[in-house]
């Protein structure tokens, strides 16, 4: 992979991060359930955070500068679900069923970018990935404790 690759691939990552935080922003926003709300902008914040490490690390990784916008159309889907970001009256149920779809699609993205690449930067999109299967744990912890 060439350094300029290397450095959209991590300015890509970054806007899949930002893109799901304002994801779940809208979400939280769209529902007037409040242990709903509580736990979109939970996640909300976490992905917040994992844009913020992603940007630090893509930046020590790339020594430098990265490019100023997402190299690939669709970056921003990886960890979103485009029709769902306005619907009104979510339900807790419905938004943790669409959260554990989201997260499982950005483990499987960053998963196959670790795949795809050696060394510092294959370790670099596999911490990515288990980043999204902590959000998946939590969200199926979530899940399990309604329906008990």
């Amino acid at each position: 992979m060439t350094t300029t690759q290397l450095a959209e691939a991590i300015r890509n990552s970054i806007e899949v991060e930002h893109a799901a935080e304002r994801f779940y922003r809208l979400l939280a926003e769209s529902t007037d359930d409040m242990e709903s709300k509580k736990f979109l902008v939970d996640i909300a914040a976490q992905e917040a955070e994992h844009a913020a490490r992603v940007e630090a690390l893509g930046i020590q990784l790339n020594a430098g500068e990265l490019p100023r916008y997402a190299a690939a159309v669709g970056a921003e889907s990886v960890e979103t679900s485009p029709d769902w970001a306005f619907v009104d009256g979510i339900g807790l149920e419905d938004a943790l069923a669409l959260a554990l779809q989201n997260e499982e699609h950005a483990a499987l993205f960053y998963s196959a970018l670790a795949d795809g690449t050696e060394g510092a930067l294959s370790e670099f999109f596999f911490r990515l990935a288990k980043d999204e299967e902590h959000h998946i744990d939590a969200v199926r912890a979530r899940i399990a404790r309604l329906a008990k």
